[in-house]
């Protein structure tokens, strides 16, 4: 048999099971119509049409075989789905293979309801558009049989015709030579760079610790197939990178998640993300700071804190979802960082101090700078603007404030400040211990525990000191399930639990200046911050029995801490 009649007998389909990303459209009067819906880890499910565009229709579309997309649908317009919701906030670029391969929230990451929906509708084939009915299509596909008689194919190396010359750096006399198929290579649109202008072989220089991942990233290029390890994820990264097959290189980046929580030092995620930075993988890069980002306390107190480049720490001060105490504290890593260090270009100390946020501390904190910062003796200019301009913020109310100050510059904006002045944090065994338990017997004859807790908690109405005695009363509940919601009184129209609730228990007085984009951070066995997410209408809905669902995976003993952030709104304000 060549490798030709072999392409030609396996062009026939049989119908096998759903497959991880595989699309559907439901509810439609045809089959180009329909509710989105996402297959994942054994069920179906519905996307949200939070940030749902025409881009990431077209995605859907042409995943399903369509040519384009018409237009989209948004509030379950095709009726509300069932089951979990799989997507939020999907952002596709559009041209991207397969919905999965989208940005989104992450897999069951959402705040919505089925009420939410979306919906598409795809331009018809010709032969959909016609008005003759042939009746149900039939499909049979033994496109996994093909796929096995590849890997047999790349691995007896039978009909081989192209040599790729696997190189070590550093060991260029070591060379081994892996015998492929060139057809196969030039009908692979991530392999044909290796076959392109008529090429007779193809080199690959590889680094030695990759040396082992080779055969498997070339059989990867037959198959679209790969078993990748935390051990191997760095090098298969690295090869994809290196030649631009991006469906693989954003896997191993989401791989990524799982390796930063394991290494209690921070010296693994330090490492990933200077990795990161050399392949300009955007996205590997981004969840190694947001790891860093909220778990900064524990970061700011490690030895990797030191290891910091300049650019590096720049980078990380101008984000928004630092988790520390409060900015204070964020000041003082920052003092430590640069003494350490030692000397530094005057103007590029500047530089990291004036990102620091001096508006968002206490004017007690801000009395203490000239006495407790050696910092301030060398930059006393600078601390003295700072502190003048955040003495401004705090003693000069909204109307006259707005019309002098940009409120839409972040040093107005809070981060995620943690001190019980802001937060409240909800322990899991708090949830377990004060629980009075109660059973209930389901048709399967399981007893199921149903966990529920609910308090309150007071906060200033507002970061300015003008509001210090102006304090809220918030009302806080976990519910576990449906059942336990009702337990406690409450009217209880939620799709989706676990749940976490956030609310005035007694509403401020009307202040339409201050908004508030409150978080809750779920924190793994007290060790370090899995996911955040934002109270979207006073909710979150958080992943039942599937912690792959957060942003660093954890196998379970979540705590939760809600986090309260107002800030001054005005029309012009960008409060990302």
């Amino acid at each position: 048999w060549s490798p030709y009649k072999l392409l030609t007998v396996f062009t026939f389909i049989f119908q096998t099971a759903s497959k991880d990303g595989e699309v559907r459209l439901v509810g439609g009067q045809s089959s180009h119509e329909g509710r989105v819906e996402i297959y994942y880890g054994g069920q179906w499910g519905t996307v949200c049409d939070d940030n749902w565009d025409i881009s990431d229709a077209k995605v859907v579309c042409r995943s399903l075989g369509y040519s384009d997309a018409v237009t989209v649908l948004l509030k379950a317009a095709y009726g509300a789905g069932s089951g979990p919701i799989m997507m939020d906030e999907v952002a596709c670029t559009g041209n991207e293979a397969s919905l999965m391969f989208c940005r989104s929230n992450g897999w069951r990451r959402n705040d919505c309801h089925h009420s939410e929906d979306a919906g598409v509708i795809c331009k018809p084939n010709e032969d959909e558009s016609g008005s003759e009915v042939e009746g149900t299509t039939h499909v049979l596909d033994r496109s996994m049989d093909f796929a096995e008689s590849l890997k047999n194919l790349y691995e007896t190396r039978q009909f081989c015709d192209f040599n790729i010359s696997v190189k070590t750096n550093g060991k260029e006399s070591e060379t081994s030579i892996i015998c492929t198929h060139r057809i196969i290579l030039l009908l692979n649109v991530d392999a044909n760079f290796m076959v392109k202008d008529g090429a007779e072989n193809f080199t690959l220089t590889v680094d030695e610790e990759c040396t082992p991942y080779v055969d498997d990233f070339i059989r990867y290029l037959y198959i679209k197939k790969i078993s990748v390890t935390l051990k191997s994820s760095k090098c298969i990264h690295k090869l994809a990178s290196m030649y631009g097959i991006l469906e693989l290189q954003e896997f191993c980046s989401q791989l990524f998640t799982q390796l930063l929580p394991e290494d209690l030092s921070f010296q693994n995620q330090l490492s990933l993300y200077s990795y990161a930075l050399s392949t300009q993988d955007t996205m590997l890069a981004d969840s190694c700071l947001q790891y860093l980002a909220w778990n900064c306390k524990a970061f700011a107190e490690s030895e990797a804190w030191y290891q910091l480049t300049w650019d590096q720490l720049g980078n990380f001060l101008f984000r928004s979802d630092i988790v520390v105490p409060d900015e204070f504290f964020l000041l003082e890593a920052l003092e430590s960082w640069i003494l350490k260090k030692g000397p530094n270009s005057p103007d590029l100390d500047k530089a990291l101090i004036q990102m620091i946020r001096f508006p968002m501390m206490h004017p007690e904190q801000l009395f203490q700078l000239q006495f407790n910062f050696t910092l301030y003796k060398s930059h006393q200019d600078l601390f003295q603007m700072k502190t003048l301009e955040a003495l401004e913020f705090h003693t000069v109310g909204f109307q006259n404030l707005n019309q002098y100050v940009d409120l839409s510059n972040i040093d107005y904006m809070p981060r995620i400040y943690t001190s019980p002045t802001w937060s409240y944090l909800l322990s899991g065994s708090s949830i377990y211990n004060q629980y009075n338990p109660y059973y209930r017997y389901d048709y399967q004859n399981f007893y199921s525990q149903l966990r529920s807790y609910s308090s309150s908690f007071h906060t200033p109405k507002h970061t300015s000191f003008l509001f210090q005695s102006d304090m809220i009363q918030w009302s806080f509940a976990y519910y576990e399930s449906a059942q336990s919601c009702r337990n406690s009184g409450r009217y209880c129209y939620y799709d989706n639990y676990p749940v976490l609730l956030l609310s005035f228990e007694s509403r401020p007085s009307s202040n339409y200046s201050i908004q508030y984009q409150n978080k809750a951070l779920m924190i793994c066995k007290d060790s370090y911050v899995s996911d955040i997410r934002d109270f979207k209408n006073n909710l979150v809905v958080l992943p039942s029995n599937d912690t792959s669902s957060y942003t660093f995976p954890c196998s379970s003993n979540f705590s939760y801490q809600y986090v309260v952030r107002p800030l001054y709104y005005s029309e012009f304000q960008n409060t990302q």
